[in-house]
């Protein structure tokens, strides 16, 4: 069933932004600096032989990447476990001047049971990594798969997987407290978190996907407020890509970040069976009076050409994300851009 869709024209600025570094950098969070238009830009580079280091940028979001400063951050390694893998995710503004960063990591050689290596990690410290890293353990550590996606206001959001079992769960993580709490949506298969935003005290405002018995093998994006002192959740809404359910295979929040029209705008990536394959979006959806939430404005991201486009982060009216492309050669080649939408 299709619904209305906000028709508003909308115009998207494409621009190439990576590490001047040697190696393929992939963004995967963004967060705006307190007190400066400058931003934090968390994501990995893919070098020599494959090893994925974390990466962690300070600047402006101009310059293709070339005006701030890149920091090439890793998971520390002990005698007991190598890592040889760290990828970051959402980045944001800790204390005093500090850096708060989630991710994930993998170890050469570990005595943790983890059959996949991805393990979950917070950070906080300077830009360079030297700060404290502590590993995130959900579950009581009975995990798969451990991914720590978005952090804000105290508590981070991610998902783990379980041995023999791949349908998806997700938690919230207490930097303080170091609890890990288990998500699920009413009437839930799976639930992905991905995004985190704090309207302050004890209200937050939650993003990604679920499935469940009614959808059958369809994935919903949703969007929910929670109350970190009750723990309860509220105002919980579904969308699918262009607010058609019936064509929509899988729609997927990636991220969130407030708008200046008491709204959120999310980067959205897709599946549809309208002949239209997958692709990436740029949402946003305001806030009725009574506090739900409407209707979502959907503007397809595609850079130019390009062959696949991913959206994994957003910020203000920016959607950051990767795209593959063909050199002269034939080889494909995986760039980050930004698109900055304008209405």
């Amino acid at each position: 069933m299709s619904e209305n869709i906000n028709l508003e024209v909308s115009t998207v600025h494409y621009t190439d932004f990576n590490n001047p570094a040697t190696g393929q950098t992939t963004i995967q969070g963004i967060r705006g600096v307190s007190g400066s238009e400058n931003v934090y830009i968390s994501g990995s580079l893919l070098g020599q032989n494959n090893a994925l280091q974390g990466l962690i940028y300070e600047g402006p979001l101009k310059g293709g990447g070339n005006d701030g400063k890149w920091n090439v951050v890793n998971f520390p390694s002990t005698p007991s476990a190598v890592v040889n893998n760290t990828s970051c995710y959402g980045p944001n503004n800790g204390p005093n001047g500090t850096v708060q960063i989630v991710g994930s990591y993998k170890t050469a050689t570990s005595t943790d049971k983890a059959p996949s290596g991805n393990l979950g990690f917070y950070y906080e410290g300077p830009v360079d990594g030297s700060g404290t890293w502590v590993k995130v353990s959900p579950n009581g550590g009975n995990t798969n798969n451990v991914f720590v996606h978005s952090v804000m206001g105290g508590i981070a959001v991610g998902n783990y997987d379980v041995e023999n079992d791949k349908n998806g769960h997700a938690f919230l993580y207490n930097t303080t407290t170091k609890e890990c709490i288990n998500f699920k949506l009413p009437d839930s298969l799976t639930n992905t978190l991905y995004g985190i935003w704090h309207n302050g005290d004890d209200s937050y405002t939650l993003a990604g996907g679920y499935s469940s018995l009614h959808l059958g093998k369809l994935s919903q994006a949703f969007l929910v407020d929670y109350n970190a002192k009750t723990r309860k959740i509220s105002n919980l809404k579904t969308f699918s890509y262009k607010n058609e359910t019936a064509l929509s295979i899988i729609t997927h929040f990636e991220g969130i970040t407030v708008s200046e029209d008491n709204g959120y705008n999310m980067p959205a990536d897709w599946i549809s069976a309208n002949g239209e394959g997958g692709g990436a979006s740029f949402v946003s959806v305001r806030r009725n009076s009574n506090g739900s939430f409407g209707e979502a404005n959907w503007v397809d991201i595609e850079f130019p050409n390009s062959s696949a486009n991913s959206a994994n982060t957003v910020y203000r009216n920016n959607l950051l994300g990767i795209y593959t492309s063909v050199n002269d050669s034939g080889t494909k080649v995986v760039s980050s851009f930004v698109a900055k939408v304008s209405v």
